[in-house]
């Protein structure tokens, strides 16, 4: 069953200097679609986050449970942009729930997130910043939602969002990746330009496992093969540890499965294995993000079996990737030591959050800084080297 959300007056039909803006609610998601395959095909060089593909396939999954709507930007009779708007479902501050208004693939319920990044809108370049003013002006008229929450920004395309946003909250988050261009331009391998630690680490691992076989999909079987190998591996390493794992969320196995091959079918997803001795040592995918590598799902081996699968599996996408003519191997966001040791760069991934002034929500924010006070004026606790002296 589709969700639908009415329309605003506002939304319907909003006149803005050059561009003229129209609303197509869920009923109308195969024309919406249609109007976005051609915009992206004019447009050019697309994020896989804001894809025609990406958004169906997370549309089909997860549009049965949250409410969305399209916004649609044409100037004389030309559409020049086209963003999808979604109401958030089970979203909370804390112990309140909220009702919140997202930017894109976001607010689908927790378990089963795809956590979109390199989230970004669909618009030609020259009618970017009058597209996103006239969305913020369409919004803020729409009384139904308290905040309006863009997830996974990177830090420049955030940027012309703000003077728009007055007070907006902006969490930043490392996303730290390897520059592969500036290797290819100085006539380098991957191992050359990382860490001396981490050059003699790879070399004693690579010299421990001896021969190793590396396959990097090329056809939909190999693909379809490796992701369900990933998914296993996956699932087993987490579920080792007492934690469910990502791919316990059937919808979140579900989006993960169409819209991976059909990425890949499209050359904007890799699929990468690393076997050693018959057995997998891991297997990746990634997003083909305007031809910079995204490290979006992993599956390795348990350590017990294999010496630092993720880091070995990485490292031998990233030489792989280096020949094939890739710019980037971003890690994207997250804390792991093997992030740390391949990356030479790194960039900023935001999540905005701009609040009405509701009295819910000043309550909330008064109550955060009350809490944010006593944990500051509350003195640390003695280490324990401290109170051995």
């Amino acid at each position: 069953m589709i969700t639908t959300v009415p329309n605003s007056p506002t939304q319907v039909a909003a006149a803005a200097g050059t561009l003229t803006f129209r609303t197509l609610d869920a009923s109308r998601v195969h024309e919406a679609l249609a109007i976005w395959r051609q915009l992206e095909l004019r447009v050019g060089e697309t994020a896989v986050a804001c894809s025609a593909t990406w958004t169906e396939c997370w549309l089909q999954v997860y549009g049965g449970t949250v409410p969305y709507r399209f916004l649609v930007a044409e100037s004389a009779g030309i559409v020049r942009g086209i963003c999808l708007l979604t109401n958030g479902v089970g979203q909370k501050v804390g112990p309140v729930t909220i009702k919140t208004l997202h930017l894109g693939t976001a607010g689908e319920p927790q378990p089963g997130s795809v956590c979109v990044e390199y989230n970004r809108l669909l618009v030609e370049p020259a009618f970017r910043h009058d597209f996103i003013s006239e969305i913020v002006t369409a919004l803020k008229s729409d009384s139904r939602w308290e905040q309006l929450r863009l997830d996974g920004f990177s830090e420049s395309d955030l940027q012309p969002w703000l003077a728009h946003l007055p007070n907006a909250e902006v969490r930043s988050r490392d996303s730290r990746y390897f520059d592969l261009q500036v290797a290819r331009i100085a006539g380098s391998d991957v191992l050359t330009r990382l860490g001396k630690s981490t050059r003699s680490n790879l070399r004693r691992r690579l010299k421990q496992y001896g021969e190793l076989d590396c396959q990097w999909a090329v056809t939909p079987d190999d693909a379809g093969d490796i992701l369900q190998e990933l998914i296993q591996l996956h699932q087993a390493r987490w579920q080792a540890v007492g934690q469910p794992g990502a791919f316990a969320s059937e919808r979140f196995q579900k989006f993960q499965t169409e819209a991976s091959l059909k990425l890949f079918l499209e050359g904007k997803a890799v699929l990468f294995r690393v076997r050693h001795a018959g057995a997998t040592v891991g297997c990746l995918l990634l997003l083909n993000d305007r031809n910079r590598l995204l490290d979006y799902l992993s599956g390795f081996a348990s350590f017990d079996e294999k010496p630092s699968p993720g880091l070995i599996s990485h490292y031998l996408c990233m030489e792989a990737a280096l020949k094939r003519g890739y710019e980037a191997y971003d890690f994207l966001v997250g804390d792991k030591r093997h992030k740390d040791n391949l990356s030479s760069d790194v960039n900023q991934l935001c999540w905005l959050t701009w609040s009405r002034p509701t009295i819910k929500l000043r309550a909330l924010q008064l109550l955060r800084d009350f809490k944010r006070r006593m944990q500051s004026e509350t003195p640390a606790p003695a280490s324990a080297s401290e109170t051995a002296e």
